[in-house]
C-alpha cells in the first residue's frame, strides 16, 4: 500500500512532534491561522436588585465574582480564613510568614519567613499568563495591571538527563530536529512511490531543508551552529567560529530529555507569547481588591471578612445561610444570604457540612481528583546564570525532584534575583513535599548543583522558602487534575450544576477547580462567570 500524506505527516509527528507537523502543514498551505480571541463580560445592569450574595474565599475566582455582581446591583459578603486576598494566587514577600500542615515526616513544621530583599519575590502560585487567556488579560486591561514579557523558553536554559548528561536546551533541540529532518528527507525518496506530486516532494524537501538545517543534499551536521559552538566567532580566520559537534540520534534519545522537557513550549499553555505582572503576580489580585465599590463608598476589599472560616452551608427554599468561625477570637457566627458561590477546595468542602444539596453533588466533590504540587525559592546575591551561562529568563529541567529551575524574567543585569528552585507536580510532589523544610531545601540546593555548582555555595544561593500546596491549612492542594480523563468528566459535570437542582437555584461553586483551565487563573474566572449567569438568570447557561 503507497505511503499517503497523512502517513508522512504521522511519522513525522512521532519523531519531530508538533513543530515537524506544523512545518509541513505550512509548506504543503494546509494550516491557516485562527482569528485572535476576544472576550466581554456583563452581567445584565441592576439584575441584583439589592439581592445577596455570600462568596466563601477571597481567590481570584472569588474577587471576580463580588466584583461583576456588585456591579450588577449585588450586595456581597466574602468570608476570607486567611489574613490575605488572593488564595493560590500568592506573591512572598520580605516579612511574609507562613506554616505548613504537619505530616508524618515533619510534625511540628517550622513557621518560614521570607527574608528576600526588599524588591525580589516568589510567585508561590500562578506564574505566567498565557496569549489566550483573554479572560484574565481583559480584567488586567479594565484595571490598569501591568504586564511584561515571561520568558517560558530560552534555547540556553538546561537539560540535565536521566543519564547524567546537561546540555543547553539547544543541543538536543536543534539536534533531534536536524536527524529527524534528514530521516524524513531519505523517506520522501522515490523508493516509496508516494501518492505525492512532484512538487509537494519539493516542497517538502526545502521545507526540510529549513527546518532541520540541512545540507543541500539532505544532511545534518549542525553547520549552522543551532545548536551552539564550542569556540564563538570573532576576527580574522582565526576565529571563525567552531559549531558544537552535532549529537547522534541514539544519544538523544538514549538521554530521554525529548520524553518530558524538550517539546513543553509546543503545549498550548506554554507557548508564546506569554506575560506576567511586572512586579509579582499579586498585582493581578491588587487590581480587583482596589476597584470601587458600585451603590457604597469605599472598595472591593471592603467586602472581605479576613479570618473567617466557613464551617457549615445551609441551603435552603428561601436561601442559604453560612456559619463561619471568626479566627481572630474562635466565635462562631451565622451569615445568610439569598445565594451563596462556594470557592472552597474540594479536599477541604467535602469534609464540611453541607446540607439542601443532592447526594451526588457531596460524591462528587469526594472523588474530585486533584494534584499535588510544591516550589522551593532563593534569593541569590548575584545572578550568576546571566553571567556564567548567557541564560536571561526560561526554565531548566531536570529528572530529579526539583523537576524545573525558573530564572527570573525581570531585573536582569541587576546584582541580585529571585530564582524558583524547584517547581514539581504529581508524584514528585506527592514524595518531597512531606519532607521536612530543610530536608527540601538541602535536596533543592543538592539537585540544583547537578546543573548550576553555585547552588553549593550559601554565599551565592540562600533565603529558601519551600511551600507544599497540599499542606497549606486552607487549600489543601494545587489544582484539579484535568487530565484524569472519565473520574474529572463526571465529577465536574455534577460539581458545575447550581444546587438545588429544582427550584429557585441557590448554592453555586466556583473556582477554576470545575473548569479544564484547573490550575489557571483563566480557569477562575470562567468559573466566577459561570456562577454569576446562573445568579442571574437563575439558569445555569453554557460557560462564554
Amino acid at each position: 500500500m503507497p505511503t499517503t500524506r497523512r502517513d508522512l505527516l504521522n511519522a513525522m509527528a512521532k519523531l519531530g512532534g508538533a513543530g515537524a507537523v506544523y512545518e509541513t502543514l505550512t509548506a504543503w498551505n494546509f494550516l491557516k491561522p485562527p482569528p485572535a480571541m476576544a472576550q466581554s463580560f456583563e452581567l445584565p445592569k441592576d439584575s441584583g436588585n439589592g439581592q445577596t450574595v455570600a462568596i466563601l474565599g477571597a481567590g481570584v475566582s472569588g474577587l471576580c465574582a463580588a466584583y461583576e455582581l456588585d456591579k450588577a446591583g449585588y450586595k456581597c459578603t466574602v468570608l476570607e480564613p486567611t489574613r490575605r486576598a488572593g488564595g493560590r494566587c500568592w506573591t512572598i514577600r520580605r516579612g511574609d510568614r507562613f506554616q505548613e500542615m504537619p505530616s508524618d515526616a515533619e510534625p511540628n513544621p517550622p513557621v518560614q519567613e521570607c527574608t528576600f530583599d526588599d524588591g525580589l519575590y516568589l510567585n508561590a502560585g500562578p506564574g505566567r499568563i498565557p496569549h489566550h487567556h483573554v479572560r484574565v488579560l481583559k480584567y488586567c486591561r479594565d484595571f490598569g495591571v501591568a504586564l511584561e514579557p515571561y520568558i517560558f523558553a530560552s534555547r540556553a536554559n538546561l537539560i540535565h538527563s536521566k543519564d547524567g548528561k546537561t546540555w543547553p536546551l539547544r543541543r538536543p533541540l536543534y539536534d533531534l530536529q536536524g536527524r529527524i529532518a534528514e530521516l524524513l528527507d531519505h523517506c520522501k525518496s522515490s523508493d516509496l512511490e508516494l501518492p505525492a506530486s512532484k512538487e509537494e516532494l519539493e516542497s517538502l524537501h526545502d521545507m526540510l531543508v529549513q527546518f532541520g538545517g540541512l545540507s543541500g543534499n539532505g544532511t545534518y551536521s549542525n553547520a549552522q551552529a543551532r545548536a551552539g559552538y564550542v569556540k564563538g566567532q570573532g576576527p580574522g580566520v582565526a576565529f571563525k567560529g567552531v559549531p558544537e559537534t552535532a549529537l547522534q540520534l541514539n544519544e538523544i534519545l538514549n538521554s530521554e530529555v525529548w520524553n518530558n522537557w524538550l517539546f513543553r513550549d509546543a503545549i498550548i499553555y506554554w507557548q508564546t507569547s506569554l506575560m506576567q505582572p511586572t512586579g509579582g503576580m499579586d498585582m493581578f489580585v491588587r487590581g480587583f481588591l482596589r476597584q470601587p465599590l458600585r451603590g457604597q463608598l469605599g472598595t472591593l476589599e471592603g467586602l472581605i471578612r479576613y479570618g473567617a472560616e466557613a464551617k457549615t452551608i445551609l441551603v435552603g427554599n428561601n436561601g442559604v445561610t453560612v456559619t463561619y468561625k471568626d479566627l481572630s477570637n474562635g466565635n462562631v457566627y451565622p451569615l445568610t444570604a439569598d445565594y451563596c458561590i462556594s470557592t472552597i477546595p474540594m479536599p477541604i468542602f467535602k469534609d464540611m457540612t453541607v446540607t439542601g444539596v443532592e447526594d451526588s453533588f457531596m460524591r462528587a466533590a469526594a472523588v474530585l481528583p486533584v494534584t499535588p504540587s510544591g516550589k522551593v525559592g532563593w534569593q541569590a546575591e548575584n545572578r550568576f546564570w546571566e553571567k556564567n551561562y548567557d541564560i536571561y529568563g526560561g526554565i531548566s529541567w531536570t529528572n530529579a525532584d526539583i523537576d524545573q529551575i525558573w530564572y527570573p524574567s525581570d531585573g536582569y543585569l541587576q546584582q541580585k534575583g529571585a530564582l524558583t528552585g524547584a517547581y514539581m507536580s504529581g508524584v514528585k510532589a506527592t514524595n518531597f513535599n512531606p519532607l521536612p523544610v530543610q530536608t527540601r531545601l538541602n535536596r533543592a540546593r543538592t539537585q540544583g548543583a547537578q546543573l548550576h555548582p553555585e547552588f553549593n555555595d550559601a554565599a551565592i544561593v540562600d533565603h529558601g522558602l519551600a511551600i507544599a500546596w497540599e499542606r497549606m491549612q486552607f487549600e489543601r492542594f494545587a489544582w484539579a487534575n484535568s487530565g484524569a480523563g472519565a473520574a474529572f468528566d463526571t465529577a465536574v459535570q455534577v460539581l458545575a450544576r447550581p444546587q438545588p437542582t429544582v427550584g429557585t437555584k441557590r448554592f453555586f461553586v466556583a473556582g477554576d477547580q470545575i473548569t479544564y483551565w484547573s490550575g489557571w487563573m483563566e480557569g477562575a474566572i470562567q468559573a466566577a462567570w459561570h456562577a454569576t449567569c446562573a445568579i442571574s438568570s437563575n439558569a445555569c447557561p453554557k460557560l462564554p
